[in-house]
């Protein structure tokens, strides 16, 4: 294998500009390159953090230079579709923020083109290297905590109505729906715990005031069953007047997760009065807090784990199939809101 990953950064906007700065900080990467049409971000971020990289404001500049091993796509939802099938078929591996595509027909073209190119990709779901999940996977794994009977996860993001972001965020032609950008993480982590989905139901509706309003939805719930007869919600609401909010717990039958903190049935008297703090209470800094660079926000975990597939040969941790699962369940998701009726996976 290398000793360098190569890579080019394909969107140099406020997400693009995370992931420079967490690759520019491995000592295995030599950032090559960076395209955002927006020439003048794409020299910001070179500036900062890679004076040495080539600054083009078209994409497929980078995906035909042959010192580029591999590129991040970090561009609008809506481009994710063109940008990862060329660069499959020009033989780059790939690291795309979610979601994967706003369309689930897209979501399968992506899929085929990078299998049929033979090259590596992983989706950017950063809440798996989360060392809460992550502990708790363990403990999943080792039978600690019986058999999963309920889980689910909210995603509460207070992201003011005024902000520019909305100018893009809230359009279904360019974003997709919020759902899948933000909800997707939720859909992943359960995934992650309890395996794939087979029937969902969602209410959703569009209720929090904007200076821009949103086209799709900025609140919904959504009711899972997983093959293991599992089953799951999730909570999305986006501009509640209540700080980031990534609740998650995990119902077993030998034990409870709620947060960071855990119940286990060999625990004495966990279920009598005044014994409710009876149980193990992991860091509270391990709970998600949307701010890049704490313990509980991973994106550094992320790139370092796709720098390490491409020069240690590591196998993808969310690949592109896994990724289409997860796409998956939230087009079944925004379906079944549409339709009023719950849907079948097959």
């Amino acid at each position: 294998m290398a000793t360098k990953a190569r890579i080019g950064l394909i969107g140099a906007g406020w997400i693009g500009t995370e992931h420079a700065r967490n690759l520019a900080a491995n000592p295995h990467v030599e950032l090559v390159a960076l395209a955002d049409k927006n020439r003048a971000n794409a020299e910001k971020v070179g500036a900062a953090y890679c004076p040495k990289a080539v600054v083009v404001d078209d994409y497929r500049r980078v995906l035909e230079r042959a010192d580029v091993d591999a590129v991040f796509i970090c561009s609008p939802n809506g481009m994710h579709a063109e940008m990862t099938i060329a660069a499959a078929h020009a033989g780059k591996h790939i690291m795309c923020e979610k979601p994967m595509a706003i369309t689930l027909e897209d979501c399968a073209r992506i899929r085929d083109a990078v299998k049929g190119a033979g090259v590596r990709y992983l989706i950017g779901y950063h809440r798996r290297f989360n060392p809460l999940y992550c502990y708790v996977k363990s403990l999943l794994d080792a039978g600690q905590l019986g058999k999963p009977v309920f889980i689910e996860s909210d995603y509460i993001h207070h992201v003011p109505g005024d902000w520019a972001i909305w100018e893009w965020a809230g359009k279904e032609a360019i974003a997709g729906s919020i759902f899948h950008g933000g909800s997707g993480h939720n859909v992943d982590l359960l995934r992650f715990f309890c395996g794939e989905v087979t029937e969902v139901a969602c209410y959703k509706d569009i209720a929090m005031p904007r200076t821009i309003q949103v086209e799709t939805e900025d609140v919904a719930v959504a009711i899972l069953r997983f093959a293991s007869g599992a089953m799951g919600k999730i909570l999305l609401l986006l501009g509640g007047i209540v700080p980031f909010t990534f609740n998650f717990a995990l119902y077993g039958t030998r034990g409870t997760v709620r947060n960071n903190r855990i119940w286990f049935n060999t625990i004495p008297r966990f279920d009598q009065p005044g014994h409710e703090n009876d149980c193990i209470e992991l860091p509270s800094s391990w709970i998600p807090d949307n701010v890049q660079g704490g313990v509980s926000e991973t994106w550094d975990a992320l790139d370092d784990r796709f720098v390490e597939m491409l020069v240690g040969g590591l196998d993808s941790p969310n690949d592109v199939e896994s990724a289409y699962r997860t796409s998956r369940v939230c087009f079944a998701v925004l379906e079944a809101a549409r339709s009023g009726r719950s849907v079948k996976l097959g």
